[in-house]
């Protein structure tokens, strides 16, 4: 099998300057978050200070970094990928292209009132969590994706999977 043959059946493509491409939905991820950057959970309000710190440095050359959507944020869990780091097996449910040591909790751009909807990559959940709690980190994200495109993937993947 060719290289560019191997590339096209690859998902995740890892861009080398710390973004990775979703040939799905193509989308581009920041390949890190923010919590193995500071170690820490951060507020909502501080992982948007966080994404206009990533426009400001212009990570991957780009600078229009923003949080995801919560059809954006779940396109990113995979079922029957267990995170693997270390030696060690983790149930956080993600392609191992992207960095991950901690912080299952993500950010999404969706509010309601003063609270704000994480999603979970352990267990596949959203949550509504007040803006300024300190519950969740942040993965940026960049361009548009159609969401029908979104729901559609998701049903044809699960429909394969069922038959």
């Amino acid at each position: 099998m060719t290289n560019q043959k191997k590339l096209k059946k690859q998902r995740f493509i890892s861009n080398d300057n710390g973004t990775v491409t979703d040939s799905c939905t193509g989308l581009m991820w920041q390949e890190g978050y923010a919590y193995r950057e500071t170690g820490n959970y951060i507020s909502w309000y501080d992982a948007n200070s966080y994404i206009k710190k990533l426009n400001k440095q212009k990570l991957g050359k780009f600078f229009d970094w923003r949080l995801p959507n919560k059809l954006e944020i779940q396109s990113l869990y995979e079922i029957a990928h267990p995170f693997q780091s270390r030696g060690k097996t983790f149930v956080l449910h993600i392609d191992p292209v992207f960095e991950f040591s901690y912080g299952s909790c993500f950010w999404t751009s969706r509010t309601k009132l003063s609270a704000a909807l994480g999603f979970e990559f352990d267990a596949g959940d959203t949550h509504w969590y007040p803006q300024g709690s300190i519950s969740g980190t942040v993965r940026a994200v960049r361009l548009s994706s159609d969401p029908s495109i979104l729901i559609k993937n998701r049903w044809t993947n699960h429909l394969a999977r069922i038959v």
